[in-house]
């Protein structure tokens, strides 16, 4: 856990950093249900723009993804 020095670093005793909103805090739920919510629509957004430029990513490599040899690159990771 990180820690500072309190009263602006002039006393020598140390206390916890705070690094957010403590769980029995009332707005936590709202705090933690806003950031789920935040990465979900992040997450939408990014695999929405991915699958639209697909046709793109597959013209640039120069791969044709529905022949016969090419099924596995659209499926596997780090397959470049």
């Amino acid at each position: 856990m990180a820690t500072r020095l309190s009263g602006g670093g002039r006393t020598g005793r140390r206390r916890p950093a705070r690094t957010g909103v403590e769980p029995d805090h009332p707005r936590y739920k709202w705090v933690a249900l806003s950031n789920t919510t935040l990465g979900t629509l992040i997450a939408t957004i990014n695999a929405s723009i991915v699958l639209i430029s697909l046709p793109a990513i597959f013209n640039g490599i120069g791969l044709d993804p529905l022949e016969p040899g090419n099924v596995s690159y659209p499926t596997c990771c780090g397959c470049w």
